[in-house]
């Protein structure tokens, strides 16, 4: 309806505003005032008021009709389905971080000559905590579990029931603490094939355990397809790491210089230890000179990790022992990289 007349298109937003009960207060009596006595203003609100109401019950009528379009089983399926995921993906985090503390507990009960270095970008967590709250992660799931199959769901249960058992697997040292890690970053991996830091720490556990055929496997798939560039190039070192202790030392050193040229050394503490090994390795296969530089480029760059190296270096007794039998190297690494190998 259009309005006519000066006087009622002076009040066309009053009763706007009036019908969506948005009018201010003090302007509402000079509308009721002008209602009064205008037949037209007032037909005009009851026709607004009647398309309202008219609006109000399609809008009702379409929610309605959306909901009963809705599968209320797909509905909950979906919804417990991502919950689902999210259990999963949780779990084979917590899978890995006690997998890596259990790893790093049984390296550490190792005798001096076989334990290894590593440098974790963060401690391990606490066994027994991370345990208690794998037990309780693994009970909601299967609860998770059981109202979806209630409701249709395919899901077996079984994967939350042994991870379960999993956890309730004690604290151990030794070999009993490296068989726990495997166990559980094999789950972790079971869980989220992506996940490469458990794999890095799978690795780990090969070579503690002296299967260095697998560690080669397991490196070289991270180098590979690892998603992380940080990650590959960790599968590298690690992989050099175990090229030397077969003795190739010429594919560790191939391994070592493309961590080292990969740029990544300055901002990742634990990528370091490659620009030493590449240097020792150097050595070893007589490249003398070229070792030698790579040690003073350590130096150069890396002021702050002086001691780290040396207490490294004194960890790498076929290398001590290298020196040892020839004076005349003992003699050139003295004197050109005093800071590192003066008495």
């Amino acid at each position: 309806m259009n309005l006519t007349g000066q006087a009622c298109l002076d009040f066309e937003q009053d009763i706007n505003l009036f019908v969506d009960h948005e009018l201010p207060a003090e302007d509402t009596g000079r509308l009721v005032s002008h209602l009064d006595g205008c037949t037209d203003c007032r037909g005009f609100v009851d026709d607004l008021r009647k398309l309202a109401s008219l609006n109000r019950i399609q809008a009702a009528d379409f929610d309605q009709a959306r909901v009963d379009l809705v599968d209320k089983h797909a509905l909950f399926a979906a919804v417990t389905g991502t919950l689902l995921d999210d259990k999963r993906a949780e779990l084979s985090r917590l899978f890995y971080e006690l997998g890596k503390a259990y790893v790093l507990k049984g390296n550490g009960a190792l005798t001096s000559e076989l334990q290894r270095s590593v440098l974790p970008a963060r401690e391990p967590v606490d066994i027994r905590s991370a345990t208690g709250r794998g037990r309780r992660l693994s009970r909601e799931a299967e609860e998770l579990e059981a109202a979806a199959r209630t409701n249709g769901s395919r899901e077996s249960g079984s994967l939350f029931r042994r991870s379960r058992r999993l956890f309730s697997s004690s604290s151990r040292a030794g070999s009993g603490a490296l068989a726990n890690g495997r166990r559980l970053l094999e789950e972790a991996l079971a869980l989220d094939a992506g996940l490469d830091e458990a794999r890095l720490y799978l690795g780990f556990h090969h070579m503690l355990s002296g299967r260095f055929d697998r560690a080669r496997v397991t490196y070289r798939e991270v180098s590979l397809h690892g998603q992380d560039p940080v990650h590959r190039m960790m599968a590298l070192q690690m992989l050099g790491n175990v090229h030397a202790t077969g003795g190739d030392f010429e594919q560790a050193i191939e391994c070592y210089t493309k961590v080292v040229e990969s740029g990544l050394l300055d901002d990742e503490p634990r990528l370091f230890t490659a620009l030493v090994n590449l240097a020792v390795n150097c050595v070893k296969v007589g490249r003398v000179t070229q070792g030698i530089d790579h040690f003073r480029d350590l130096v150069q760059r890396f002021p702050s990790r002086v001691d780290q190296t040396r207490a490294l270096l004194s960890r790498k007794q076929g290398f001590a022992a290298l020196i040892d039998r020839h004076a005349t190297l003992a003699d050139d690494l003295r004197r050109q990289v005093p800071v590192l190998f003066a008495a």
